[in-house]
């Protein structure tokens, strides 16, 4: 068990997070990670919260039971259902005109992405929401269209205990209260299980 406590904080303003974080290692090979966070809440809400990992690109099959087939978010799901999905990290892309962070899934009770020879399987005692990527998040704010897009060179996966809503506040209302991630505690475990093919 690695136990470590951090902080999250902006380059000039005090944290806004502290976390405990637990790793715990079995000998089986799996990993479980514990995130337990609290929040300060003189902040606004949090866009998301989880964890991204940088994996080997050729893990590229994804199969994963929530909601599928398309993208989906807390509040942009009435044409998703529940089902178990297959598809490819390039097929998972959304290929907007101006790109953005996309491809988000909800409600999973757990994802798995393989090559020919590895397989890592997510499992979380609760559902959470994952993306799969061929990009970062930073790639997909600073680039303006998407013909300018660069790979990582890694398969980009991020698992979530919630993201915000999308809304429309851009161009239209603010995001409703029941969307935002307004939390002030959050308690977010994932287990990974590498496994060889």
């Amino acid at each position: 068990r690695i136990h470590s406590d951090v902080s999250i904080s902006a380059l000039s303003i005090q944290r806004f997070m502290d976390i405990e974080v637990d790793w715990t290692v079995s000998v089986n090979g799996a990993v479980t990670v514990n995130l337990l966070a609290k929040r300060n809440m003189e902040f606004p809400e949090l866009p998301r919260f989880g964890l991204r990992l940088f994996l080997d690109q050729s893990l590229e099959n994804v199969t994963y039971y929530g909601l599928g087939p398309m993208e989906n978010y807390v509040d942009k799901r009435h044409a998703a259902h529940h089902g178990l999905f297959t598809d490819t990290v390039d097929g998972l892309h959304e290929d907007y005109i101006r790109p953005q962070e996309n491809g988000a899934h909800g409600d999973c009770d757990f994802v798995a992405l393989e090559s020919d020879t590895l397989r890592l399987t997510c499992v979380a005692p609760e559902d959470f929401s994952f993306n799969a990527s061929r990009y970062t998040a930073e790639e997909l704010t600073q680039k303006g269209h998407n013909f300018e897009l660069e790979e990582s060179g890694s398969t980009v996966l991020c698992l979530d205990y919630r993201q915000n809503g999308i809304g429309s506040n851009s161009c239209g209302p603010e995001l409703i209260e029941k969307y935002r991630l307004t939390d002030e505690t959050i308690d977010f475990s994932i287990r990974f299980i590498p496994e060889s093919k």
